[in-house]
Order: C-alpha cells, then structure tokens, then sequence
C-alpha cells in the first residue's frame, strides 16, 4: 500500500480565561470560540501511513479534531495570560495531542496569524521552523545596456519600457530556530529583517536607487540571492539559521532558495 501525508487543519478563537471558552459549530472561524476578545490560531495536523483496509482513512479526521480541540485550547488560555514564548511552548502542544492520539504529528505547524506560523517536525526535537512574511513595494525595469528599446522589449516585454515598473513584493523567511529559550525570537527576526532588507529595498528604484542592483539587472531571481545572502550572513551571529526564502513579485511568480527537493533529483 502507498504511504500518504493527511493533513487537517483546525481554527479556534482563544481567550485568556479558559472559563470563556464555548463550544460552537464548526464554522470557518472554527470551534472552540469565545464571545470575549481572544487570539485566533490555525493548527495544521500532517500524519503519514497506509490507509485501513476498512475505513480507507490514513488517519480519521474527526480523531485529530477532537484530539486538538480538547488538549489545545486550555494550555492556550493559560499561556496567554502568563504571556508565554509561542516557541517555547510547541513542544508541550505538540505533546498534548500526541498523549490524545497516542501517535506523534509528523509535522504540527501553528499559524499565530497570517503572517506568522510555526512548524515542529517529527524527528527533530530540539528545533522548529519559524516562518515570517515581509512586504516591500519597489519599482524596476529589465533591460540591457547593449540593446535597443526594440531588441530589450522582443527580450523582456513590458518590463524593458523606460520609465519602469513596480511590484508590491512578498518576502517570507524560513528559519531554524532552537526550542530552548534564547535571546533570539520572532521580534529579532524582524529587526533584522526590516532593517538589512526592507528599508533598504523598500520604496526604491532599484536600479538607480539600490547600489547592488545598479549594475546588474533586477530580476525577481537577483532579488532573491540578495535577500537570501544578507540573512544568511546576518543570521550568522545568531542561534538561528536559514532555512528557505521566497520572494513573490505577484501572486503569480515567486522564486525560492534554496528550491524545495524534487523527488529524484538527487539522483541525476
């Protein structure tokens, strides 16, 4: 039999009083919910194996939902009054379901909000993925010096005109990062982040604005190994290292480093 990855995701709204948590449908907005002001989360549950002979599941969904929805949201409560480290707590969670379900997640990843999410994967214990999304808007054109407007338009399109373009970019950073409380968190991530990369990029013409790109065309691909390079050596002096980024330009196109694994690829 194949093995196969389920996946289930579970929303909820939570508060600091655990007294005000209530059960409701299983809306979009998701179950459990609060009346009062409370945090909304996103748990994604993957568990991997063979699909029962009887049933067809790999993994019944209605287990992980009532797995989650009964362990998760009382550590939650208490965690944000207490103003617990989101990374610090994963692995209690990810416990908390393991204990209900009696299996370890393959991955369990937590979206705090659309813009921040963590992964803890099954083999790794002492590590998780911390994953945070940037925007920066830019403008720029795709030419050669060599070319005529002709031969830079048949080359790159409506990205040659001379007058340029702009992108409202999207830049999402994957990092390892360790369990363990430590200095560096999601807020230093920013820091570094919005200081080396976005006030620099942001708001500018990058080919005349931008002193790497004067040179050398701008291309979402050249964005990226810049991004790329300056975490990785910025990260450098941190507990933290690089995992992937991508940049997107629009909802189209994005370019990643290092790209995703193919299956097979190594082998060629």
């Amino acid at each position: 039999m194949p093995i196969m990855n389920l996946s289930r995701s579970v929303r909820m709204t939570v508060p600091a009083d655990p007294g005000r948590l209530r059960n409701g449908k299983n809306t979009f907005a998701g179950t459990p919910l609060t009346s009062s002001l409370g945090a909304y989360y996103e748990f994604t549950v993957d568990y991997a194996g063979e699909e029962a002979p009887e049933t067809g599941f790999v993994f019944s969904i209605y287990d992980i939902d009532g797995a989650v929805r009964t362990a998760l949201p009382p550590l939650l409560s208490r965690a944000i009054a207490s103003g617990a480290e989101p990374v610090a707590l994963m692995p209690t969670l990810r416990d908390a379901i393991t204990d209900q379900l009696g299996v370890l997640p393959r991955t369990l990843r937590w979206t705090l909000n659309p813009y921040h999410e963590l992964a803890m994967h099954e083999h790794d214990t002492t590590h998780l993925t911390l994953s945070r999304r940037y925007t920066f808007s830019a403008s720029h054109r795709l030419s050669l010096p060599g070319l005529s407007d002709d031969e830079n338009y048949e080359r790159f399109g409506k990205c040659s005109r001379r007058n340029g373009h702009g992108h409202n970019y999207e830049l999402v950073v994957h990092a390892r990062v360790p369990v363990e409380p430590d200095d560096f968190d999601s807020v230093s991530l920013d820091e570094l982040i919005t200081d080396g990369i976005i006030d620099h990029l942001d708001h500018r013409n990058l080919n005349l604005d931008v002193e790497e790109f004067i040179n050398s065309n701008p291309t979402l691909e050249r964005i990226t190994i810049y991004c790329h390079r300056f975490i990785e050596k910025t990260l450098a002096d941190t507990p933290a290292t690089i995992e992937r980024i991508e940049v997107w330009e629009n909802d189209r196109t994005s370019c990643s480093f290092p790209p995703a694994p193919v299956p097979g690829e190594a082998n060629r």
